[in-house]
């Protein structure tokens, strides 16, 4: 019979309290790492900018001093390119929809750690309470993020809960779309990148998608399929950077 480790932690709840806490460290000091020391180039459409207007400053100037001006939105990124969410500057402007799992509790216990705000709940659970705190978190001015294709995929597949996030809450939609120059990818359903140790790091973000109130079902799929083809096309984009990078003209 074949023995998981996983179920020996869920078998035992102090060794799965141990594994919850290392895991969210490795986390923390990862994220904080590569915020200090990633290289990190940005593109962005001018249409874009006044969502980013502090992070902009901040990365710009290396002291993220100054109110931040930026409007709010809700980003679309992958699961597996959270890497990205610490250059969505300021931390404590930013909430975040992690889902209820096991692995999520992970998630969202090392983006509080962090400065990040998160919203618990996914379409599988706790979905209209996730929904509810987000829509709050908007009405207190934060901007959201929300992973495309979780909490369980299938990878770079865009759902319909964003479309409908955004309809709630009346905030635009910016794909977000994040690549490593070199990186490993994890064993997981989402592909994590885990970059490697002071990699440059390129962040592509699109143009911003306003929907409207009342749309019906099928407008909702057309609004979900135009972001999954514009997050498909980002993400060759950012792929092919590195290996050309030349061929753009891109701000450091």
């Amino acid at each position: 019979m074949k023995i998981r480790l996983r179920d020996i932690f869920l078998k035992y709840p102090v060794l799965d309290g141990f594994r919850r806490s290392v895991l969210v460290g490795v986390c923390k000091a990862g994220t904080l790492f590569s915020t200090s020391t990633y290289p990190n180039t940005f593109f962005y459409p001018e249409e874009t900018r006044p969502y980013l207007d502090n992070l902009w400053q901040e990365f710009a100037s290396g002291d993220g001093k100054g109110e931040d001006q930026s409007k709010p939105a809700i980003f679309a990124i992958y699961h597996g390119r959270m890497v990205g969410l610490p250059s969505l500057r300021p931390n404590n402007r930013l909430t975040i929809l992690i889902s209820n799992s096991r692995d999520g509790e992970i998630i969202a216990r090392a983006l509080k750690e962090i400065g990040f705000s998160t919203a618990r709940g996914s379409p599988a659970h706790g979905g209209v309470r996730g929904a509810l705190e987000m829509k709050t978190a908007a009405k207190a001015n934060s901007r959201l993020a929300m992973m495309v294709d979780g909490p369980r995929g299938p990878r770079y597949q865009v759902k319909q809960g964003l479309v409908r996030l955004a309809e709630i809450t009346g905030l635009p939609i910016i794909p977000f779309v994040t690549h490593t120059s070199q990186n490993y990818w994890m064993d997981s359903w989402d592909n994590f990148m885990a970059p490697w140790w002071a990699t440059p790091m390129v962040h592509i973000f699109g143009h911003p998608i306003d929907i409207p109130k009342g749309i019906t079902t099928e407008e909702s799929e057309q609004f979900t399929e135009l972001l999954q083809v514009r997050m498909d096309r980002m993400r060759e984009l950012a792929a092919s950077f590195f290996a050309d990078a030349e061929k753009y003209n891109y701000k450091n």
